[in-house]
């Protein structure tokens, strides 16, 4: 059932997390990927160059916003440098308090046509972000028709990450363009260049953005040098400039997956946007069919691992395929600039070895039990739970151990077996070892072995039995209790008196695995065992024998009559042997569990 469930399990994960993968539920972890593995950063290009409102800027002119002579006198200089295309990242959408400032303004960029100034997209709440605006922001009227525009709008990710360049919007019947594909437009204008038509765009007109630096990677230059004449010419000549706030406390800024702890200005981020679009080499998206492709082929060979290993090489081979999917993604993102969304594809094999190992947990614990149940019809349970857990070894070989041993045997059954068919005497035979396994188990023994109607019990062994020769002893009285109604049966059906002949010593045996290498038994052999088969063998019908070892233990505790010395069998001193009468106050005691 186990193993079967191992291969409907990672088929139940992959319907699970395919789904999840669809619909984008859980992006966290294509969004860890793609910022600490995927994104990395590499050379900003040297003709991008900021001219940031700066602290300094802050500091020479006063607090922002300015007069916008101040920007106008930047443009002017800069058109005189020469810059292939200019961007100013700051919304102009109403009039100044100064009208002669916004007239210097427009006038600057009535000048170029290589400026490019920015605009807003107001969107409805109900309407998809992204593509269609509800109102459009120019600026003021006298500015507006002198430049190119382009929308300053960003759709970060949920969590705040910038990751992907929004494009384009929809407002009424055209197509409207934001800030940096503008520039990079105006860029291309000027250069004589044909500009990229074929972005990669998702639905919402976005393309990842490959990052190419961090916070402060790209040429920066104060607003405040520029006017001032501080910098060479040469410098802007055919290059990218873009103006924008550039300190902390204007607003502007975001995290992006190169650096989440600090926020990276919104000039710097048009910048790389601009530099994806001057060097062609865009990150397009993988279709979200492959990205399940890709999970269906590892959950196919994660279950063929995890099916035929063990749970550490099965582990070792999960680690190994799950290191596999993420260089594949770093490899699709270097070398053919794809984003194959690998995260949830993580997420899935690691479940897959999870339910692999809870599976294998239920499946030990199940075969345990399996074995206990299984041998404990042939070997004592106490001895299978002791190899089960370990506790005992398997291997030939025993120890000396102070045991009781407990012999027992039916009285009549010869007379029995003779007279009646073999399928009566195996019911009563049954019975009455049911009978006798059941007692030697409720006081803590272990049933050594059946011989032929005879059982032989150990107590102490391998369980440790405080009290074991008087545990012992209850053992023989209860099943002399027990054995009262089905003696009495059987009397009434066949005429047969079977009573017990019980005997019990208490001394030092060997104790361990008996036999040869390829069958043994878990056993108690010695004198002291030999000496309890003896007292059972000079028991009468119903008469509980105990040698003085075990008398000297529980005298306190029972009732017994002193039967004087007896001679037994290969022994040449006499035995001290008392007949059990009574043991007072018997508790009741459930078996233990097999």
């Amino acid at each position: 059932m186990y193993k079967k469930l191992g291969l409907v399990i990672p088929a139940m994960l992959l319907c699970l997390f395919g789904l999840f993968h669809l619909l984008e539920l859980f992006p966290a972890p294509d969004r860890f990927i793609y910022d600490n593995l995927l994104s990395s950063a590499r050379k900003p290009a040297e003709n991008i160059i900021i001219v940031g409102i700066d602290e300094r800027s802050v500091n020479e002119i006063g607090t922002w916003p300015w007069p916008r002579f101040y920007v106008a006198d930047a443009i002017e200089k800069l058109i005189e440098t020469d810059a292939a295309a200019i961007g100013v990242n700051v919304l102009y959408d109403t009039y100044g308090q100064d009208e002669e400032s916004d007239l210097r303004l427009a006038a600057a960029a009535e000048k170029t046509d290589r400026l490019v100034l920015a605009s807003m997209a107001i969107f409805d709440e109900e309407a998809q972000a992204g593509l269609i605006a509800e109102d459009y922001i120019l600026p003021f009227d006298e500015l507006a028709g002198l430049s190119g525009t382009g929308f300053i709008n960003v759709l970060p990710d949920h969590d705040g990450v910038m990751r992907k360049a929004l494009t384009t919007i929809r407002y009424g019947d055209i197509t409207v363009p934001s800030l940096p594909l503008e520039v990079y437009h105006a860029y291309c204008r000027s250069m004589g260049l044909d500009p990229r038509e074929d972005l990669p765009l998702d639905a919402l007109g976005q393309f990842s953005i490959d990052y190419a630096a961090k916070p402060g990677g790209y040429t920066e230059l104060s607003l405040w040098g520029v006017i001032n004449g501080e910098y060479s010419p040469a410098l802007f000549k055919d290059a990218i400039v873009l103006i924008g706030p550039y300190a902390q406390g204007l607003g502007m800024d975001f995290t992006t997956p190169l650096e989440r702890r600090a926020h990276t200005y919104a000039v710097e981020i048009n910048a790389n946007i601009i530099q994806n679009m001057l060097e062609g080499d865009f990150k397009r998206e993988a279709p979200p069919w492959a990205g399940l492709a890709v999970m269906a082929a590892f959950g196919l060979i994660s279950a063929i691992c995890l099916y035929r290993l063990r749970p550490v090489p099965a582990a070792l081979a999960s680690a190994a395929l799950i290191a596999l999917q993420l260089l594949g993604s770093k490899f699709a993102w270097a070398q053919l600039d794809i984003v194959l969304h690998g995260g949830m594809c993580v997420i899935f094999l690691f479940f897959c070895y999870v339910s692999y190992l809870v599976l294998s947990i239920l499946a030990t614990q199940h075969e345990k039990q399996h074995i206990q149940g299984l041998f404990g019809r042939f070997v004592a349970p106490e001895v299978v739970r002791e190899i089960v857990s370990g506790n005992v070894s398997v291997e030939l070989g025993g120890s000396v151990r102070e045991v009781t041993v407990l012999f027992v045997d039916i009285r009549g059954f010869t007379a029995f077996s003779e007279a009646n068919p073999p399928e009566k005497v195996v019911d009563m035979v049954n019975r009455y070892l049911s009978l006798t396994s059941h007692s030697i188990q409720q006081y803590g023994g272990t049933i050594d072995k059946y011989i032929g109607d005879a059982t032989m019990a150990v107590f102490n062994a391998p369980n440790d039995l405080p009290d074991h020769p008087l545990e012992a002893v209850r053992a023989a009285w209860a099943m002399q209790r027990g054995a009262a109604a089905l003696r009495e049966e059987i009397l009434r059906d066949y005429g047969v008196d079977l009573q017990f002949g019980i005997g019990i010593n208490t001394g030092t045996a060997v104790i361990g695995n008996m036999g040869s290498d390829f069958r043994m038994d878990y056993t108690a052999i010695g004198d002291t065992v030999n000496t309890a088969a003896r007292l059972e063998a000079n028991s009468q019908k119903g008469q509980i024998i105990l040698s003085d070892a075990t008398y000297q233990r529980v005298k306190n505790h029972v009732e017994a009559t002193d039967l004087g010395v007896i001679n037994v069998k290969n022994k040449k001193a006499g035995i001290q042997i008392y007949n059990l009468e009574k043991v007072p106050d018997l508790p009741e005691r459930a078996p233990d569990p097999v």
